[in-house]
């Protein structure tokens, strides 16, 4: 699997990497126009298929700079455009135009694989090779900030950390300022100069006498006659040739073994094989399309090419194995195991034992034989598959009551056999077949409320955290002007299936003026991923901040002004920059990549930040991987003295909010942070004497390690 690098966001830099890469190839044009495929291409055909949200095409990098020219000429501008360059895998220019001039502003959408037989478009030449010099300056840069704050924080003589980080600021512009001033270039142009200078320096490989073709170029070949046409909307004379179905069946399959956007494309292949093909009795089984030579090679191109980019699926699958063994040993980190398999097998079996039984080789090994499976008449192979995925959806989303919906569940399941969790035959037959499957026949909900009511889940005790009499009593006295906040709007995660929020919070009105108050919000959120690949990571934040402040941040307006938000922006993205659909009503939680770690930008109200995430790796079998905990803290003392109640720091202000509320992660997402605990416990980092509440340990150790 690669990671995408974005080369440029911005059309004329996008331009000037095209025309070094036209440089490189000949004068004869490959095709005539760009090929359009996709759901687009296939709405050209087929009349009933749904409506396409956008144009995907195949092209050239010349005709693809004039794509972007006959937009700068038109009426249309870029809302949005970025070159795309995926390791091994090529080159995409994706992003979206609109007629700034007319009434509707119709946006349209495009994603353009880009085609060359000269240059090779999957290796680009690293543009860091000869500027190491450059990236030593902008590393010792970096380390003298980092010795700025801490100079700046061993000398502060400033309880109030608001002042200290303004001073903290100042110290960091000033080294800023050396740096450009030691700099022998400082201008804008001179910027721009450089900034032409590294894209100017993007070189891809030119391609050796003999070489395999890659799938796009295959396709381009074979469309080089076709008379089928049409036109890119609010483009004058810009056309395409419009793909045939067998090759957009061949590359819809080519997407069908990954997870992503699964119920879309299997609708989409079913719909493509069916289109012009005699209906096949329910009695038949329904197969793969007799593809001639070149479409097959094609699709088996296409195929190695999207494992480059995505991954194996299902490559991490070991079934030689124990059946007890097999679910646990894939994923015992989200699965709550009640009963053995073997027992949810018997109460979803369609006649006297469970289908697959009868199938293995060996009674104590999850493998089934293909030759054992092909004997079987098709209703029974239909059965079986069903079996598999019933039980899949109890153990894994209505046993745990991930889900309570068991259509969806069952749906779900039937991904993952046809995605990840099976391989090669099986998984073929189940995409194959997959509206004979779709259908559920068994009542899941009861048999997994029966499970639940005789097997419940064993729920974790808290920790008995006991209080020094001091403390106790400073407590006691805060508690009659302490009211629980009892609702909130819910958090709404679009992208996710499976998103859970806890939020809780209280109000403590300062005994000394009634009118002062401030409020403490927790927030717990766990996303699971059960579709694309098998992982879950864990949010919590504690905010702390007047009570009038919390109407502002749940206004439309941005959260807070500049001078608001103290914590380090390179550490921390901007949600406005990435295309994620995460709506917090109240503005205050974090949303977190899990492949980098950071958060979207925090602010002074964020006392604690806390980030896991877990997931599964491929290998000889499958082993669990807990990322790095990411924590982010900043000091309660100026929020605390707004209270003005004698002896209450921000100290004891986070203990008396985590004694309250008594928060923790949901399900098993502390486990890493309790083993993060014990160790500097054993190693005489932090006391074993008191006991304290988990996010106090990792509070108090992060905000003191950022005044050593």
């Amino acid at each position: 699997m690669t990671n995408p690098q974005i080369l440029a966001d911005n059309y004329k830099k996008i331009l000037t990497i095209l025309n070094n890469i036209i440089k490189n190839e000949d004068n004869n044009p490959l095709i005539d126009y760009p090929v359009l495929i996709g759901s687009r291409a296939a709405k050209w055909h087929i009349f009933s298929f749904r409506e396409p949200n956008d144009w995907d095409l195949m092209a050239t990098p010349l005709q693809t700079t004039l794509f972007i020219n006959k937009i700068k000429e038109s009426n249309a501008t870029f809302k949005n455009i970025k070159l795309i360059y995926y390791p091994g895998g090529g080159l995409k220019l994706a992003g979206e135009y609109i007629d700034q001039y007319t009434t509707d502003k119709k946006l349209i959408s495009f994603d353009i694989e880009l085609v060359s037989e000269k240059v090779d478009l999957r290796n680009m030449k690293s543009i860091f090779e000869d500027n190491s010099e450059d990236n030593m300056k902008v590393d010792n840069m970096q380390d003298d900030v980092e010795f700025n704050f801490d100079v700046f924080e061993d000398d502060s003589k400033k309880s109030n950390v608001e002042d200290s980080e303004d001073n903290m600021q100042d110290d960091v512009e000033l080294n800023f300022d050396v740096f450009e001033n030691n700099s022998k270039k400082s201008n804008a142009e001179d910027s721009e100069d450089n900034m032409k200078d590294e894209i100017n320096k993007i070189e891809f490989e030119r391609f050796n006498d003999v070489h395999p073709k890659m799938s796009a170029l295959m396709i381009l070949e074979l469309c080089r006659n076709i008379e089928d046409k049409t036109m890119l909307p609010l483009l004058s004379n810009f056309l395409c040739i419009v793909a045939p179905l067998k090759i957009l069946e061949a590359l819809k399959t080519s997407q069908i073994y990954w997870p992503a956007d699964f119920h879309k494309n299997i609708s989409d292949l079913h719909l493509l094989r069916d289109y012009n093909k005699d209906k096949v009795s329910i009695i038949q089984p329904l197969c793969s399309p007799q593809r001639d030579e070149l479409i097959e090679l094609i699709l088996e191109t296409r195929i190695k090419e999207t494992e480059i980019i995505q991954g194996k699926p299902g490559e991490h699958i070991n079934l030689n194995m124990s059946n007890d063994d097999f679910l646990e040993n894939e994923d015992n980190l989200f699965v709550q195991k009640c009963i053995p398999r073997e027992d949810l097998h018997e109460l979803v079996k369609y006649g006297d034992h469970p289908i697959y039984q009868g199938l293995r080789d060996g009674q104590s090994k999850a493998l089934i034989k293909k030759f054992l499976f092909e004997k079987l008449d098709y209703q029974t192979k239909i059965n079986c598959i069903k079996e598999e995925a019933m039980v899949i959806a109890l153990e894994r989303y209505l046993i745990p009551m991930i889900s309570k919906d068991q259509e969806n569940s069952y749906k779900l399941a039937l991904v993952r056999i046809c995605t990840t969790l099976t391989k090669v035959w099986f998984r073929q037959f189940a995409i194959d077949n997959y509206p004979r499957l779709s259908n559920l026949d068994k009542d899941l909900l009861s048999i997994a409320h029966n499970i639940i009511e005789k097997f419940p889940v064993k729920q974790k005790k808290p920790d008995v955290i006991l209080l020094d009499p001091e403390t106790q009593a400073i407590f006691e006295s805060i508690r009659p002007y302490t009211k629980t906040i009892s609702s909130f709007d819910k958090i709404r995660d679009y992208n996710d299936y499976f998103t859970v929020v806890e939020r809780t919070g209280i109000n403590i009105t300062s005994p000394i003026n009634s009118d002062v108050s401030v409020t403490a919000i927790i927030t717990n959120m766990q996303k699971a991923n059960y579709e694309e690949y098998l992982s879950a990571s864990w949010t919590a934040s504690v905010v702390i901040l007047p009570t009038n402040d919390l109407e502002i941040l749940s206004e439309d307006e941005d959260e807070g002004s500049d001078e608001d938000k103290d914590y380090d922006d390179s550490d921390s993205f901007d949600m406005d920059d990435v295309n994620i659909e995460f709506k917090d009503p109240l503005k205050i939680h974090p949303y977190q990549e899990s492949y980098s770690g950071k958060f979207s930008k925090l602010n002074s109200k964020h006392i604690f930040v806390l980030g896991i995430d877990a997931y599964w790796i491929r290998g000889m079998g499958v082993e669990e991987i807990w990322r790095p905990i990411t924590i982010k803290v900043k000091s309660a003392d100026f929020v605390a003295s707004l209270l003005e109640i004698p002896e209450l720091t921000g100290d004891l202000l986070f203990k008396y909010m985590l004694d309250c509320l008594k928060p923790t992660l949901i399900d098993v997402g502390e486990t890493p942070l309790r083993h993060w605990v014990n160790k500097l416990k054993s190693n005489g980092t932090i006391p074993i004497e008191p006991n304290q509440h988990l996010w106090y340990y990792a509070w108090n150790y992060k905000l003191n390690r950022k005044f050593e």
